[in-house]
């Protein structure tokens, strides 16, 4: 009788290792292959002041899949930011649609920011 117990207790435990191996594979393969982030700078007009730019930072992160939103240099008519996003998870043009339609600082009901040219910067 204790002979047939152990039987049963190693078959009850090969099964649940088995079946937890199973189930970590499983969790591996529906990861997604590749988490390339991309980084690009994009020129920006209209801005009139470092509120502005605060807006459109905000306005960008919020975007699922953009990983980091900097101002570059002093706030300017025209100014630089540099974006680090997921390029699987939101496209440039996305990005670009985000930035285009963050209201103004001065007045929300405009759409002032115009994006006026995108460079990608190469990858290391």
């Amino acid at each position: 009788m204790k002979f047939l117990k152990y039987i049963v207790a190693s078959v009850i435990i090969i099964g649940a290792t088995a079946i937890s191996a199973n189930a970590q594979t499983s969790k591996e393969t529906t990861q997604p292959a590749s988490q390339t982030l991309q980084t690009i700078k994009i020129k920006v007009s209209g801005i009139t002041c470092s509120g502005d730019c605060k807006d459109i930072q905000k306005s960008v992160s919020k975007l699922s899949g953009v990983t980091a939103t900097k101002h570059i240099g002093k706030p300017a008519a025209t100014s630089v930011f540099e974006i680090t996003f997921n390029p699987a998870l939101v496209t440039e043009k996305q990005i670009q649609k985000a930035v285009e339609d963050t209201p103004g600082c001065d007045d929300p009901a405009e759409r002032p920011y115009k994006v006026k040219q995108t460079e990608v910067k190469p990858e290391i």
